[in-house]
């Protein structure tokens, strides 16, 4: 009987072990659905003007790409949005990824930055209108900032589904360590098992 709990024990910490390791997302509140749409966890940064969140369809896009709730930015003039701080493990090596929608709206700009580093700067960007995947490797410091920046005089750009996740490189394992893992302990569980039977 000792053995079997054991075994599910095994097997409970294995299951729940490995997708908080691999698909734990750093990001607070990155589909802006807390309280029922808001940037609650992020900083408001620049010119802020014409910019919130909102549900469903809006100028041209159709409305969430993950959820109900997205961001939409539409500052005039000069550039504004939001940032946010995140804890993660020095060395390791992360995937930051957003979704964009925009229609190349003239005079509009967008950039996206990790600890003030540009991974995306785009002037009129346009994703015809659809939600459209931006996905960059990064390697955390231990606390790192990712930025959104945006302008655009005439509309709006929509920002959604913001993450940072272990891309499972550098000190998280691998899903074949949890296998080997489990294996071994199994192996020894039946060890176990054999010497109190016989």
């Amino acid at each position: 009987m000792r053995v079997k709990t054991l075994l599910v024990l095994v097997a409970v910490v294995l299951l729940s072990a490995a997708p908080m390791a691999f698909g734990q997302n750093l990001v607070t509140n990155g589909s802006f659905e807390d309280g029922g749409g808001s940037f609650n966890g992020w900083n408001e940064t620049g010119n802020f003007e014409f910019s919130g969140v909102t549900t469903g369809a809006f100028y041209v896009y159709t409305g969430a790409e993950d959820g109900q709730f997205y961001g939409y930015f539409g500052p005039v003039s000069s550039p504004g949005g939001i940032s946010q701080t995140i804890s993660d493990t020095a060395g390791q090596q992360y995937v930051f990824s957003f979704y964009l929608a925009a229609v190349g709206d003239d005079p509009s700009s967008a950039s996206v930055m990790w600890n003030g580093t540009t991974l995306y700067s785009a002037s009129d960007p346009n994703t015809g209108g659809n939600w459209q995947l931006f996905s960059f490797d990064v390697i955390g410091t231990g606390h790192d900032t990712i930025s959104f920046n945006f302008q655009d005089d005439p509309a709006y750009i929509a920002l959604d589904n913001v993450s940072v996740v272990a891309s499972g490189g550098g000190s998280v394992p691998e899903p074949s360590s949890f296998l080997l893992m489990g294996s071994g302990v199994l192996g020894l569980a039946g060890l176990l098992r054999r010497k109190l039977i016989g």
